[in-house]
């Protein structure tokens, strides 16, 4: 563990306040549930039918001592278990291995690193491109990338810094999780750095992440609700809310062809 020191105010007697930080990484056997729960959710690595429940049985069998174990697991060691028939064994595997292929930006966020939510997954992941690259960025790398400072950046490098960290990555590597080669950052197009962009409704030509992705790659911020500070609403059919907010705050919104004009 860790102990980390917070100057406090408004407090005669105490000059100080001491917060106890578990830095036991992925395998820290008091959080396992915790980090385990996390890198099946929707968000990460999203393993349909492994739930909590699943995985305290898993964990209580000796089954689960880490995320790698997850994609080392057979079907008859799952029958038996608490309403786990072999169908709902082979459901379970199968979903298990459809999770083996992922981004690197969604590998990222299950690692469950310190203050590393989606967006900050996604920004490092499209600066870098490759995990090795990440790995290796120094403070000052990680720092030049949009939203990252100087506490993020020194809660991503202590945390491949972490031996056994490491070992759980090179594990999940070996049981063959795997992603696409993130793109190169265009090199043309408009700088939509500073700009925060809503993408509602429905797209035809490409889906609402691929559209994000784009925009990102651009210097675009893309937001999931419309404020004050939204620059541009991009609508699709079946546009709801969002549009309304839009229109009642003056926003400029556009359609998807006029995003495809910005994308081109």
């Amino acid at each position: 563990f860790s102990i980390q020191q917070h100057q406090t105010r408004g407090y005669s007697s105490l000059s100080s306040l001491f917060v106890i930080r578990c830095s036991g990484g992925l395998v820290c056997q008091a959080q396992r549930l915790e980090h385990l729960k996390h890198f099946v959710s929707r968000k990460a690595l999203d393993i349909d039918g492994v739930g909590e429940k699943l995985l305290e049985l898993l964990i209580t069998e000796g089954l689960l001592k880490t995320q790698a174990d997850l994609f080392r697991l057979q079907p008859s060691q799952l029958i038996g278990l608490d309403r786990m028939a072999e169908k709902s064994a082979s459901n379970v595997i199968a979903s298990i291995d459809q999770a083996r292929e992922t981004t690197l930006a969604r590998f990222l966020y299950a690692l469950g690193i310190r203050d590393v939510g989606e967006a900050t997954a996604r920004t490092l992941a499209a600066r870098f491109r490759t995990l090795d690259a990440l790995m290796a960025a120094d403070t000052e790398a990680l720092m030049a990338v949009d939203d990252v400072g100087p506490i993020v950046a020194s809660h991503v490098q202590h945390f491949f810094a972490v031996d056994e960290n490491r070992a759980v990555i090179a594990d999940l590597l070996a049981a063959g999780v795997h992603w696409p080669d993130e793109p190169e950052q265009p090199t043309t197009g408009p700088d939509l750095s500073g700009q925060t962009w809503v993408l509602t409704g429905t797209l035809e030509s490409m889906s609402r992440d691929a559209a994000a992705d784009a925009l990102r790659a651009l210097g675009a911020k893309v937001s999931g609700s419309v404020s004050a500070k939204t620059t541009v609403v991009v609508a699709g059919p079946g546009a709801g809310s969002k549009l309304t907010k839009a229109t009642e705050l003056g926003i400029q919104v556009i359609d998807e062809r006029a995003l495809l004009e910005v994308l081109s």
